[in-house]
């Protein structure tokens, strides 16, 4: 097959406009795989978190940064590391806003709401800026 003179170097211009398309739909198919993840990771830390804090994990007696470990702990237990996962960082950090209360309680419920900042690798990441999950549990004690 003889390639016309006129038609040179349209391969190169149809690459040229073709690549950054591809390349937007293949890395927000990364973000969205990303995100889910680490929304389902958040999802079943934050019901361990709240079922520990529902059978008695934090005592009244204890401070906010000792309650934080204590969650903290049970997070990475659970999910390993998925803040940094999340953040692509490795100071990444997770959020327990705010701190649940100690079981029992007056409204015999617990409230665990967990969330991390979400850095996104495609131009779409005005709608990932945060991951988070939100669980609630009756005391048990």
């Amino acid at each position: 097959m003889r390639v016309r003179k006129n038609e040179r170097g349209a391969a190169v211009v149809e690459f040229a406009v073709v690549l950054p398309i591809l390349l937007f739909i293949l890395f927000s198919m990364i973000d969205f795989g990303r995100y889910f993840y680490v929304r389902i990771s958040l999802s079943s830390a934050s019901f361990e978190v709240a079922d520990g804090v529902a059978r008695g994990l934090i005592s009244s007696s204890d401070n906010a940064s000792q309650i934080t470990e204590k969650l903290k702990t049970i997070t990475n237990d659970v999910a390993p590391a998925i803040a940094a996962f999340a953040q692509l960082e490795s100071t990444a950090q997770l959020n327990f806003t705010p701190l649940p209360a100690v079981c029992p309680n007056a409204t015999g419920l617990i409230t665990v709401k967990l969330s991390t900042p979400f850095n996104s690798i495609s131009p779409i990441n005005g709608f990932f800026s945060e991951a988070s999950s939100s669980t609630t549990m009756r005391c048990l004690r």
